[in-house]
């Protein structure tokens, strides 16, 4: 994937923050000099935006919490990120469209997960599973059996 979370994000973060607190202290003092309507502009305005922004930084805000990101839906496939050293490394599982906005996630077998999962997510199959549930379902969540082995052509 490529895409780093360096340092300089929390720094966005907290200056953010800091600003949408000044806003709102703007908006108070506005309301109290009994300017209402330019008072409560600002606070809606500022509430607004601060939310905005809060929404779209919810990924980077996980990944750096908690070290990852339960997921997100990308085409056919759900995509399980981690931060690793500050890079963002993922895991793409195939998803199945079953109506009504609803899908499921199809979870490789463990022989197959060993081949084709990336090499930090090879041996943490179950941890990365037991996760995935936090977002879908036991009913949702179909583990794919491993291909049987094709015999020797005889001849």
């Amino acid at each position: 994937m490529g895409e780093r979370i360096g340092n300089s994000f929390r720094s966005v973060i907290a200056a953010v923050c800091a600003l949408a607190v000044l806003a709102m202290a703007g908006a108070l003092v506005l309301l109290g000099r009994g300017e209402v309507v330019d008072g409560a502009v600002l606070a809606a305005v500022t509430f607004f935006l601060f939310r905005l922004f809060w929404r779209a930084t919810q990924r980077k805000r996980e990944l750096l919490r908690r070290g990852f990101f339960l997921g997100r839906r990308v085409g056919t496939h759900w995509v399980y990120e981690e931060l690793r050293d500050g890079e963002i490394v993922g895991l793409e599982l195939p998803l199945e469209y079953v109506g009504r906005g609803e899908y499921d996630i199809h979870i490789p077998g463990e022989r197959e997960w060993s081949v084709r999962a990336p090499a930090w997510a090879r041996t943490r199959r179950e941890e990365i599973v037991g996760r995935l549930l936090a977002v879908f379902k036991r009913s949702q969540l179909h583990v794919d059996p491993d291909p049987a082995e094709t015999p020797p052509a005889a001849g």
